[in-house]
C-alpha cells in the first residue's frame, strides 16, 4: 500500500475509535492502585496509550510507524516515541505496567522479554489483549467479500510459554457496541485491505460518504459484535 494510503488508512484509524481499549482495560485495572509510569508498546495513533493513561501517573507510548504516530493525540501525562520492544527508548527498572494492544504478534520475541525485564520494575504487570471487530456482515452489505486471512495473525498470542512472566489470567469473551454509520464507516476504512476493498468498488473520490449513505440506508445504529482476548502477568524478577 502506497504512503497516500496509509495516511488515508491512519486519518480514519484516528477519527473515530470505539472505546473497546477502555473498556477492556477498565475491567483490568480499575481495582488497582495508580501506577507511577506505564509503557504502551505498539500504540499505533496512541488510542491504547490514552486508554491506559487515567490508570498511570505519567505513560509513554512507543510505535515504529511515524504515520501512526502523526495522528496522535496529545495529553498532559502522555508521551511518545518511535521505537519497538526490543529496544525501548527507557531507562532500567522504570514501567510498573506495561501493555500490548494487538500488537504482541508483531513484538514477541526472545529479546522482547529479555527487554521487559530490563524496563520493568520488580513485579510490573504486563497486559496483552487484542480484539477482532465482526465486519463481515457489513462489507457484505456494501457488495464486497472479505476473504479468510491466510496471514496467520493469531489474535489470542500471550507470554504464557515464557518463564520470566507469571500468568496472573486468560481469558477470551466478546462485547457489542452502538455506532452509527459514520462512526462504522471510520471502522471500516481503518483498516488497508478494507480500504482497498471499498476504493475498488466505489472509486476514490466522495468513497467514505458514500460508504455512509449506503450504512445509513441499511439502518443508522448498527450492532457490532467484537470478541476480545486479554492476559495479564507479574514480571518476574530476574
Amino acid at each position: 500500500m502506497n504512503e497516500q494510503y496509509n495516511d488515508e488508512v491512519s486519518k480514519h484509524y484516528a477519527a473515530y475509535r470505539p472505546p473497546i481499549h477502555q473498556m477492556i482495560l477498565k475491567s483490568l485495572l480499575d481495582n488497582k492502585p495508580i501506577f507511577k509510569f506505564g509503557l504502551d508498546i505498539g500504540c499505533g495513533t496512541g488510542v491504547s496509550t490514552l486508554a491506559l493513561s487515567p490508570y498511570c501517573t505519567e505513560v509513554l507510548g512507543v510505535e515504529p510507524s511515524e504515520a501512526m504516530l502523526n495522528q496522535v493525540q496529545t495529553i498532559a501525562n502522555a508521551r511518545y516515541l518511535v521505537g519497538d520492544g526490543e529496544n525501548i527508548p527507557l531507562s532500567d527498572n522504570t514501567a510498573d505496567v506495561i501493555t500490548f494492544a494487538g500488537s504482541l504478534y508483531y513484538a514477541k520475541s526472545a529479546a522482547l522479554v529479555k527487554e521487559l525485564q530490563r524496563v520493568g520494575a520488580d513485579k510490573a504487570l504486563v497486559i496483552a489483549y487484542d480484539f477482532e471487530v465482526q465486519l463481515a456482515k457489513f462489507m457484505q452489505h456494501l457488495g464486497i467479500e472479505i476473504a479468510s486471512s491466510s496471514s496467520g495473525y493469531d489474535h489470542a498470542i500471550n507470554f504464557s510459554d515464557c518463564e520470566s512472566l507469571q500468568e496472573l489470567a486468560c481469558e477470551q469473551g466478546c462485547i457489542e457496541l452502538g455506532l452509527d454509520s459514520q462512526q462504522l464507516a471510520h471502522v471500516l476504512f481503518s483498516s488497508s485491505t478494507r480500504y482497498q476493498k471499498l476504493v475498488e468498488k466505489f472509486g476514490a473520490d466522495g468513497v467514505f460518504d458514500l460508504v455512509v449513505e449506503q450504512l445509513n440506508d441499511w439502518s443508522s445504529q448498527h450492532r457490532v459484535e467484537v470478541l476480545t482476548y486479554q492476559s495479564s502477568y507479574c514480571l518476574s524478577s530476574q
